[in-house]
């Protein structure tokens, strides 16, 4: 069984990262001698207040601290950022009283929004939306004004949302910050422009301020003014909060060009060669995809040599950087993948696909669940129990299950399927009690609300009362056979065939995607487990 959730994520997870370091221990990485370039053709950063430097200002920000800069009385980040109150402690009198804490991103992938009256192209912000919404699992929808909720009097202002509005120049805030918040934009904003403050607003930093940079560039702060400082420091990693998503990406469109923020015309940024580059503002980078697609990820599936990450809504699927080839068994909670991959039983990132090792001497996992801080596991014909901190293991009885090859939880109980059979097993492992037969073949077993859902008999989806054994026909479709299903918490998944399909509680299928063949594994993340 393999679950999953669409509730919202609260730790802001970016391309680029998210422990800050104070200007102040900022240091040029490397000298850079190249001479001025003609500004013609190029491609300005987006900056919220052109020509303005205002006050540099000491804040935290996410557990660190950060050099800001105070412009109309606001906390101006990066150039472009706009920090709110809850995500920053200043020095200054407007924050003093905000407290740290994680920006959330968007639940269910879907950011509502309206655009000001004062825009006189719409078309612009429409098309750049449009983009997002082809290429990852974001959603805009329109505002709906107001929203009554079970005891509210008078009815309560949608709590979230994001207006699309004019002024001199673009900014943006950092994910969802709750509330209205803005996206700015000039009146001769491009849909470049207006792409790269909406990946601000899905949760990404500026490209270059990865901790890795200096593996690609170096930067010469000479070059800069004291007040755009700040605009350059590198983001370390540090905990939950600090996220990077593969290698630097010099495509990236929340990437700046060499000359950004120079004071002298002078290249600020080079490669390590010492040539300089410029930037893209047409669409976002296949990394870029990968990253806001992990982030906002609640569907997981592997093929012969990769990890994806996806969602529900569009099917679409992203590759971690990382390769796991010859993946045996997969499971996910919220933030961690587990896959079975002789000889381990490995943990994955979910935001980065990044892994490490939990368990040792695991090949051929037949098949995993997991519960209340445990991963069981059927390998070898021992039924194991894994603590997904630790990674100490324990076998649970004896080698019963040597033709095991699926397991579930429902209802508090193990549930294998073992030759012919279907067993109900204590959390113990001691106990277990035969649920019918008819079973032989069957790989993939799921629970939804404490009922239990397999594909068998040519491929026609059953519904297994938990407590009886009795199976009833859930929807009249046919899968393929070795079709894969998981569960969201919600509805059913099911990849046959290259297709992928929701069923709910009624039974209803709707295909969601085409392009899923040679996906092997399906897991999602249950947050109820």
């Amino acid at each position: 069984m393999k679950g999953m959730h669409l509730l919202s994520k609260t730790s802001l997870v970016l391309c680029v990262a998210l422990s800050i370091t104070s200007c102040r221990e900022m240091q040029p990485e490397n000298e850079v001698a190249t001479a001025a370039e003609s500004a013609i053709n190029r491609i300005a950063p987006e900056v919220a207040y052109p020509g303005e430097q205002g006050v540099l200002k000491q804040g935290t920000l996410f557990g660190n601290e950060i050099t800001y800069t105070e412009i109309d009385n606001k906390a101006v980040f990066e150039g472009d950022i706009i920090l709110s109150p809850q995500q920053l402690r200043g020095t200054s009198n407007a924050r003093t009283e905000a407290v740290t804490m994680y920006t959330s991103l968007w639940p269910n992938n879907t950011i509502s929004y309206t655009i000001d009256a004062s825009i006189a192209n719409k078309e612009t912000i429409l098309a750049a939306i449009a983009d997002v919404e082809a290429s990852t699992p974001i959603r805009f929808v329109a505002k709906r004004g107001t929203v009554t909720l079970p005891g509210s009097n008078p009815p309560l202002i949608e709590p979230s949302y994001v207006t699309f509005t004019g002024a001199r120049g673009y900014s943006s805030s950092i994910g969802r910050v709750g509330g209205q918040q803005f996206i700015t934009m000039p009146i001769s904003a491009t849909k470049g422009g207006i792409l790269h403050e909406i990946g601000h607003t899905v949760g990404l930093l500026h490209e270059h301020t990865r901790s890795d940079r200096a593996s690609t560039i170096k930067v010469n702060l000479a070059n800069v003014a004291d007040a755009d400082k700040p605009n350059l420091m590198t983001i370390n990693q540090s905990g939950k909060a600090a996220i990077q998503y593969g290698q630097m990406d010099m495509g990236s469109i929340m990437m700046l060009d060499s000359y950004a923020y120079s004071k002298n015309g002078l290249p600020v940024m080079t490669y390590l060669d010492g040539s300089t580059f410029s930037v893209q503002r047409n669409q976002f980078s296949t990394n870029d995809i990968g990253c806001i697609t992990a982030m906002y990820s609640n569907l997981y599936a592997a093929n012969a040599l990769d990890v994806f990450a996806s969602d529900v809504i569009s099917g679409n699927k992203s590759k971690y950087p990382s390769h796991y080839t010859s993946v045996e068994a997969m499971y996910a909670i919220p933030g961690i993948i587990f896959i079975g991959r002789g000889p381990n039983i490995m943990k994955l990132n979910t935001d980065t696909g990044e892994g490490t090792a939990l368990a040792y001497e695991f090949n051929g996992v037949k098949g995993m669940v997991y519960s209340k801080g445990y991963v069981y596991a059927l390998q070898n014909g021992y039924l194991w129990k894994i603590e997904v901190n630790t990674g100490s293991k324990q076998k649970l009885g004896g080698q019963y299950w040597v033709p095991g090859t699926a397991i579930s939880y429902a209802y508090g109980f193990l549930f294998i399927v073992n030759g012919d059979n279907l067993f109900r097993v204590s959390m113990d492992g001691l106990s277990f009690l035969s649920m019918g037969t008819g079973y032989k073949g069957v790989t993939e077993l799921a629970a939804l609300k404490d009922q239990l859902y397999v594909v068998k008999n040519q491929g026609r989806l059953y519904k297994i009362n938990p407590m009886t054994g009795v199976t009833t026909t859930h929807g009249s479709d046919i899968f393929g056979t070795g079709a894969q299903l998981t569960s969201s918490g919600k509805n059913l998944l099911v990849n046959s065939m290259g297709k992928l399909y929701n069923v709910d509680e009624a039974g209803t299928i709707k295909l969601i995607s085409n392009n899923w063949s040679d996906m092997t594994h399906l897991a999602a993340a249950d947050a109820g487990n």
